[in-house]
């Protein structure tokens, strides 16, 4: 009996052993390796039945870079939200069949609000955008859309009035997305692979992305304080930490409202949210703005007063100042004392205080000496000064005392360069200035003779970026890049590239790859793409920060396109201002090039082709050398 019993056990463990289901084997894909970034969350969806593979020629393939349809988008969404198909004996849509397993997907996407469109035509074999995308997994996966309406749209092509931006925001802020080179390209499509990652972080913590930091909006009632910084690039933070993310740069002479004082830091307002400076790179001013004069005397608090924001009690209170304060008076106005505490101005009701016997008058501060027109040339490299208010300083460094200011226009000559100074003269000074704010002009041969400029070809390794009919945008990039960089080389400049082969360097990784270069111009080169195919045509980007350095990148980018335009006969879709990270993250001149849309057979067809790709090439090397020539 026993030997019975045990003998039915083997059998039962045997065939529990062998009833292995199909998905619980990982898949082999001619295609697919296993060290592919997508790999595991290509097999979790296959695991889930949600999608398969392509039997040719005895092998199987997945087929990672081909477009996503509606139809089977609206398939695999269904199974991996855990739905079934469902059956109908009257089409919703005119161009989807009943009875098909095409039909019974289609149905219960249109049951679930998965698609905007429920009647008409569905048009199954479109490609899907990746702004119906947003949509798609954002009902499906139940994201609570409605938890970050007040949250800003954080991809600069994606415009709030979008009516996918909810849903885009909603997939950005739940680690579904984070955009390509600082892009979302809503109207762009979707591949295969990147649609089973999407599905995976939607459907699974273990495959979701790092969550970005949510930004507070400000509240202007609270403001304390306004400040000017008084160095360039400063670094605008999430938090009051250097290990914090950036979220801008503040150039010299920029303003902004103080809403505290942590410590080291300032809490500032920053596009329309908080964020945070060092308190050590900027100076209060008058709340209107004005910089704050000498004191005229000194008076002590007669009992507990407060500081206020403005001349008036019923402005903001900054603090209370405790009885028997002794401060410094910079100014009267309307019964009210303009004051200093820690360093924060304010004001004070003047009736509640006493003048002390001495004063704590400060200097006034020395006029900014005028610049001498004819600078003298001793190296044949001269500079035109990019910023207004321009530090020249005693020696190479920030913290190095100030010796004049130079205007905006000024021309200098240049005598040397160290990293990222240069050593000039001004009139009969000679100092040093940061040289990423001043146009470095050779007065004879090459103009570019010397120059540092980095290129930058988008996307890579991992990251195809666009793609149509085989070809990819990381491929046709790179090409152009590499030859930009020969044409540049063969005339004097010193040229560095992000990438010269197909691997993936992070937006983050690209920008600190100009500044370890002390690159002078930055170049990022990309193709377009759009769901709808008429689309066509060339457009260049630049990004408008605090400061008026954008002037000098709005001019690059315009000589580069219309040198693209003229020469490769594309629709010119003009010079176009967006905050892409890689552009609204650097302190030189920077652009982003749209060299034309893949999507585009008239685009694509120039974009593949040799000749056409030495004509792009040409075109960015000529809009340099006419920025750095004009």
């Amino acid at each position: 009996m026993n030997q019975k019993l045990i003998t039915l056990v083997v059998a039962i463990f045997l065939v529990c052993t062998l009833a292995v289901t199909p998905t619980s084997a990982k898949v082999v894909f001619a295609d697919v390796a296993t060290t592919d970034a997508t790999y595991d969350e290509i097999q979790y969806l296959i695991s889930l039945g949600a999608i398969k593979g392509y039997q040719e020629k005895g092998k199987t393939y997945y087929k990672p870079n081909m477009s996503v349809t509606r139809a089977q988008a609206a398939k695999m969404a269904v199974i991996a939200a855990g739905k079934s198909p469902l059956k109908v004996s009257n089409s919703s849509y005119t161009d989807v069949k009943v009875g098909t397993e095409q039909s019974t997907y289609i149905e219960r996407a249109r049951q679930l609000g998965l698609f905007t469109k429920t009647s008409g035509k569905f048009s199954p074999n479109a490609t899907l955008s990746r702004e119906e995308m947003s949509h798609v997994l954002s009902i499906a996966f139940n994201l609570n859309v409605s938890d970050y309406k007040d949250l800003p749209v954080y991809f600069p092509d994606v415009s709030s009035s979008n009516t996918y931006a909810p849903y885009i925001k909603a997939i950005y802020y739940n680690g579904i997305t984070k955009g390509s080179d600082g892009k979302y390209m809503p109207k762009g499509s979707v591949t295969r692979a990147q649609f089973a990652s999407f599905i995976a972080r939607a459907k699974s913590d273990e495959f979701r992305l790092a969550l970005p930091e949510h930004l507070d909006s400000v509240d202007p009632t609270q403001v304390i304080g306004l400040v000017s910084v008084t160095t360039d690039g400063l670094n605008v933070r999430t938090k009051p930490t250097t290990s914090s993310a950036v979220i801008g740069r503040v150039n010299t002479g920029g303003k902004l409202s103080v809403y505290a004082v942590e410590g080291n830091w300032l809490k500032v307002s920053y596009q329309g949210y908080y964020g945070y400076i060092s308190k050590s790179y900027a100076k209060f001013l008058e709340q209107e703005g004005s910089a704050i004069g000498p004191s005229i005397k000194a008076v002590k608090t007669n009992t507990i007063i407060n500081l206020y924001y403005k001349p008036t009690s019923s402005s903001k209170k900054i603090k209370q100042i405790s009885a028997g304060s002794t401060l410094s008076v910079y100014k009267e106005i309307d019964g009210y004392y303009l004051t200093t505490v820690g360093g924060i101005p304010g004001y004070i009701v003047k009736n509640s205080t006493t003048d002390v016997g001495g004063s704590s008058v400060n200097p006034p501060p020395s006029e900014t000496d005028s610049d001498n027109n004819d600078p003298v040339v001793t190296s044949g490299t001269t500079g035109k000064v990019t910023v207004a208010s321009l530090n020249m300083r005693k020696s190479a460094s920030g913290s190095s005392a100030t010796i004049k200011k130079l205007s905006k226009g000024s021309v200098i000559a240049v005598h040397s360069i160290d990293g990222y100074w240069a050593k000039v003269t001004a009139g009969k000074d000679t100092g040093y200035v940061h040289k990423s704010y001043i146009k470095l002009v050779n007065e004879k041969g090459s103009p570019i003779k010397d120059r540092i400029i980095i290129l930058d070809p988008g996307h890579g390794g991992k990251d195809p970026g666009a793609v149509n009919s085989g070809s990819t945008e990381k491929a046709i990039v790179l090409k152009v890049g590499n030859l930009v960089k020969q044409k540049l080389e063969a005339n004097g400049a010193k040229v560095f590239t992000t990438r010269s082969g197909d691997t993936y360097p992070s937006l983050q990784e690209r920008v600190k790859f100009t500044k370890d270069k002390f690159g002078e111009v930055y170049v990022s080169i990309h193709v377009n793409s759009a769901t709808s195919t008429s689309a066509k045509g060339t457009e260049t980007y630049y990004s408008i920060t605090t400061g008026d350095q954008y002037e000098e990148d709005k001019k690059l980018a315009t000589y580069i396109n219309n040198e693209i335009v003229k020469n490769a006969d594309m629709k010119n879709r003009g010079v176009k201002e967006a905050q892409y990270y890689v552009t609204r993250n650097m302190i030189i001149p920077s652009v982003l090039v749209e060299l034309g849309f893949i999507s585009n057979a008239e685009d694509r067809k120039k974009l593949i082709n040799d000749k056409y790709v030495e004509i792009y090439a040409q075109s960015i090397y000529n809009g340099i050398v006419d920025y750095y020539r004009k």
